[in-house]
């Protein structure tokens, strides 16, 4: 493949990319417009949020699974088609039943080009090119993550809420025909498809429970015995899982992948990592709007100092990474988390707002230059890359839905231990209590980079002892 043709490639997956990621937040600010103009309440909006991220989480495996037997470029051009049309009719919908199927259409397509684009970079790129090209499809993806909120406020202010969805619809048709032209076709051309349904059932199941217990543990407390009761109920449907793949003749997912502990510390940090980034998400807007008391405006701008830096350093990671190696990098990238964290473990509305923007630039910073991507990608043969990058979508995915149960909880846990009751909002009366519990919460996300880095650092000197024997 011609070099030009590869560039324009990685800008096709790319885009969809930024489109399928950006549609998982951008729809969050829109809900209260939604709600008026739908005549619902807030929460039953909110289905409009989570049934997109719930069903693309149900649906990564399968797809990956399905794109290793028939082909990763028809399974990402159909699913790309898939998701405009969602778009389109996301767009149409003028009720709530109409919506919600229109998101789960439209998360069908995005689950199909997720679990598809990493495995189409490393084959369209020569492996000394991995970590670059993937960098760039991690900078779409970091801003389509941090940046929706910010997009879907700037169409809100020019057009209604429909256009939210309708704007995605030429630019996927775009991606598409760009696609089309220069992808070369599939090395993989067998219509012989084998599918664990009974695998696929237990791992749905596992996932719809997980997210259900992440929604509802947010709402009445994780310490709940129902939230409990939950948490067991979607171990034991893992545990099922897990046992049912070990046995099965085609399975879902080969376990045996895991045996490579490059991949599973890989997937773990990378979990860990953007755990730790939702933290940014759900703490600093409170911190910036109701503790320092800016603008909505002026606050989104110092928010965006992440994605700014993540379009540089991405690429550069990953630069650095093809010449040194991913795991490196990533453990570099893990230390700069730290003086980030700290700084958000000390500031104070009496330190220049300046703190601030340079520890979000830090995070930034090492955000970017983590490789999760060509970390996992580059610990599993060839034959394995679409279930490869369905899973590493699926750890983003997981992570952030993590990140904003943890964050939340242990920042309405710090401000309930000030308190010395119950409490689930920011507390106006006593704003020291809300510096104490976001002191609180970033340490526990600190303590979390410290694992990671211990992750990492295995897989280092596990590499090092492998080479010298």
């Amino acid at each position: 493949m011609e070099k030009k043709n590869q560039w324009i490639l990685l800008f096709s997956t790319s885009i969809i990319s930024f489109m399928s990621t950006i549609d998982a937040t951008i729809v969050n600010i829109a809900v209260p417009v939604m709600s008026r103009d739908l005549k619902i309440p807030n929460n039953q909006t909110e289905w409009v949020v989570s049934a997109y991220l719930v069903m693309i989480c149900i649906l990564l495996i399968l797809f990956g699974n399905i794109s290793d037997q028939i082909g990763r470029i028809k399974i990402f051009q159909v699913g790309t088609i898939i998701f405009v049309l969602g778009s389109l009719f996301c767009g149409l919908s003028f009720n709530l039943p109409m919506i919600l199927a229109s998101r789960v259409i439209q998360a069908i397509g995005a689950s199909m080009t997720m679990a598809t684009n990493f495995a189409i970079i490393t084959d369209i790129f020569p492996s000394y090119r991995h970590g670059l090209a993937l960098g760039v499809n991690s900078s779409f993806v970091q801003i389509g993550s941090i940046a929706g909120p910010g997009i879907g406020g700037l169409i809100l202010s020019l057009l209604n809420w429909h256009y939210i969805f309708f704007v995605n619809v030429p630019i996927g048709i775009f991606a598409y025909f760009l696609g089309h032209h220069f992808f070369s076709k599939d090395p993989k051309q067998t219509n012989k498809l084998r599918l664990d349904a009974k695998g696929f059932g237990f791992y749905a199941a596992f996932i719809l429970f997980f997210f259900v217990t992440i929604y509802w543990g947010q709402i009445i407390g994780f310490e709940n015995f129902k939230i409990l009761f939950m948490t067991l109920v979607t171990l034991i449907f893992l545990f099922i899982f897990v046992k049912t793949e070990n046995r099965a003749a085609k399975p879902l997912i080969d376990l045996r992948i895991f045996n490579n502990i490059g991949l599973t510390f890989g997937i773990i940090s990378a979990m860990i990592v953007y755990t730790c980034s939702y933290f940014n998400n759900v703490i600093m807007p409170f911190y910036l709007q109701d503790r320092l008391q800016l603008s909505s405006a002026l606050a989104g701008l110092i928010l965006m100092a992440i994605p700014f830096i993540n379009v540089f350093t991405a690429p550069l990671g990953g630069m650095i990474g093809d010449h040194i190696g991913t795991e490196k990098i990533s453990f570099v990238a893990l230390f700069i988390f730290l003086p980030s964290l700290f700084i958000f473990t000390q500031v104070t509305p009496r330190w220049s707002i300046l703190w601030v923007v340079a520890g979000l630039m830090l995070f930034g910073a090492a955000n970017g230059t983590f490789q999760n991507n060509p970390m996992i990608m580059g610990n599993v043969a060839n034959e394995f890359q679409g279930i490869a990058g369905s899973i590493a979508a699926l750890s983003r995915n997981i992570g952030l839905a993590i990140g904003l149960s943890v964050s939340t909880s242990i920042l309405y846990h710090g401000i309930s231990l000030q308190a010395g009751y119950r409490m689930t909002t920011y507390p106006d009366a006593h704003p020291e209590w809300f510096d104490w519990a976001m002191h609180y919460a970033y340490w526990f996300a600190l303590g979390l980079i410290l694992i990671a880095i211990c992750l990492i650092g295995t897989v280092l000197i596990r590499k090092n002892r492998l080479e010298k024997n």
